[in-house]
């Protein structure tokens, strides 16, 4: 993957929740929690495993995807 970015997810039910989803330097895809010192407390091999995990508990997308330079 040529590109890193960082997505913002936002809890549907509560709205008040927030995740993050980043890109890594190795390719992987690491869920972070910001309200507990961004913490990672997923990792995916794949953006479709993510985004699957995200949906399914209830997460939404803010739109927009905001790019990191390295």
């Amino acid at each position: 993957m040529n590109s890193k970015f960082i997505e913002i997810w936002i809890d549907s039910a509560s709205l008040e929740y927030v995740l993050m989803l980043k890109t890594t330097s190795s390719d992987k895809f690491e869920i972070l929690d910001p309200q507990v010192d961004y913490q990672v407390i997923q990792v995916f091999t794949t953006y479709n495993d993510a985004w699957d995990w995200l949906r399914e508990d209830e997460y939404d997308l803010v739109e927009g995807r905001y790019k990191v330079d390295n």
